[in-house]
């Protein structure tokens, strides 16, 4: 992609046109057809009232056959074969129609996930008995290889690893869904691994078998499922957000990216863990929710930001992260505040779970949540008055971790862009997801257009001046 052009987007699930927003709407039109139907029933009653009140009747003898004429014709209006209250049944059974129809989509698309998590969860237990059954082989090939890299020059290690590193990446690039059905499988893999065991069986996925949310809580209970922060206020920091409004989305990943920044130069270790807060008005913040910084397996130190936060966030359960994030929100004085939540990979999955805790939103209106290259899809559904906006990069592993697509919602877009290449952590990286957003908002595809208004409105996207920037560091 040559630096002057904008990554393509490759699809828009969600948001204000998305399918779920359509069937909202026929269900609209439903109602209007009840309330149509509703009222021409009434009318119908009013003309069998007309007919039958007492002065009408006793004035009949006046003009009898007027009168009868008169009584035939609203009968006929109201009660007849093509009267009122036959039309008021038609339009009732279209609004039955319509309701069912909505009923059968949406039952033929939860029979869809649900046989697809079954399929994925079957696929984890055949790679487990795989795995189990072709081990001695497996041995035998590992020590080949072992002898045959320990036969190569450094320079001829360097290559090959090169070479497998571009190898996966091509993979994922070009066939995302397979990593997504590899990771979904993880709930059958741990359910092999666990029978029995109760945190997982009966689980969450389908007919009560355990999912990947499963296997990552037990994944954060035994690395000790710790959930102690700390939090302290940090002044005189060089660089990081500006005190300027974001004027589009790819502003807004770009003050994301300077916080992101604050930990990577030299002798900036005790920033490790920083987030920000910009007043965009009198009453409204946006929060800068950085990713991972601590990528091994088995974390360990004082970065909140680790492997154990991650497997917590999948699995749905409090983490260190989190609790810090509130607490500094709440120490910069947020409480009852309007705010949006911009994070990127882990800080997105925060954003998102905090977006959907009814304990962090009793003390924050949670107006937006903007998230770049975090799987979102383990957190089911948000309030109706939040709207997210979830960016992802074909070629990013990191938005697959979840297993799954993200639910499609009226109030919920995600954007799907192609900045990849072959360099996986590359595609991971916010210079992309800065490209993917000014993507989207040039895309002009109405849930974006409908979401990005709506960041208008409410003043978080604009230009001019913004109020300070605070800094908060939380660690464990």
């Amino acid at each position: 992609m040559s630096s002057g052009s904008l990554p393509p987007i490759e699809s828009v699930t969600g948001g204000s046109h998305g399918v779920e927003a359509g069937y909202e709407q026929m269900l609209g039109l439903a109602a209007r057809y009840e309330q149509h139907a509703g009222d021409l029933v009434e009318m119908a009653g009013l003309g069998v009232r007309v007919v039958a009140d007492g002065d009408l009747l006793e004035s009949a003898v006046l003009s009898p056959l007027s009168f009868a004429d008169a009584e035939v014709q609203v009968l006929g209006a109201t009660a007849g074969t093509d009267g009122l209250a036959v039309r008021a049944v038609g339009i009732e059974a279209d609004a039955l129609g319509v309701r069912a129809v909505v009923a059968a989509f949406r039952a033929s698309d939860a029979l869809s996930r649900h046989v697809g998590e079954a399929i994925d969860h079957t696929l984890g237990r055949v790679v487990l008995t795989g795995t189990v059954t072709a081990l001695p082989a497996l041995l035998v090939a590992g020590g080949v290889g072992h002898a045959c890299w320990s036969s190569l020059t450094p320079k001829e290690q360097q290559a090959l690893e090169q070479r497998l590193t571009d190898g996966l990446g091509a993979l994922l690039h070009e066939h995302p869904g397979l990593a997504q059905h590899l990771l979904n499988s993880g709930g059958g893999l741990v359910g092999s691994l666990v029978p029995g065991l109760g945190l997982l069986d009966p689980g969450d996925g389908p007919v009560g078998q355990p999912t990947t949310n499963d296997a990552a809580r037990l994944m954060a209970l035994l690395l000790g499922d710790d959930t102690d922060y700390s939090v302290a206020r940090v002044t005189d920091v060089e660089g990081g957000a500006r005190e300027v409004l974001p004027e589009s989305l790819r502003a807004l990943v770009e003050q994301l990216a300077a916080t992101n920044d604050l930990d990577a130069g030299p002798h900036t270790e005790a920033l490790h863990g920083a987030i920000q807060v910009q007043q965009v008005g009198e009453e409204r913040y946006v929060v800068y929710l950085p990713g991972t910084d601590d990528m091994r397996p088995v974390p360990s130190g004082g970065l909140v930001r680790d492997m154990e936060t991650n497997y917590q966030l999948i699995g749905g359960t409090d983490s260190a992260y989190g609790r810090g994030i509130r607490a500094a929100m709440l120490h910069a004085g947020l409480d009852g505040k309007a705010v949006t939540l911009v994070g990127h990979s882990q800080g997105g999955m925060v954003a998102t779970s905090l977006a959907a805790d009814p304990d962090f939103t009793r003390h924050f209106d949670v107006e937006h949540v903007v998230t770049a290259g975090s799987p979102t899809a383990q957190v089911a559904q948000l309030p109706d008055g939040t709207h997210a906006l979830h960016l992802e990069n074909r070629g990013d592993a990191v938005p697959l971790l979840d297993g799954e697509d993200n639910p499609d919602q009226p109030h919920r877009t995600t954007v799907l862009f192609d900045d990849g290449t072959h360099r996986i952590v590359d595609n991971h990286d916010l210079d992309r997801y800065a490209a993917g957003a000014a993507a989207a908002e040039a895309s002009g595809h109405g849930s974006i257009r409908d979401q990005v208004a709506r960041m208008h409105y409410d003043g978080y996207l604009g230009s001019g001046p913004s109020g300070p920037v605070s800094t908060y560091v939380i660690t464990r």
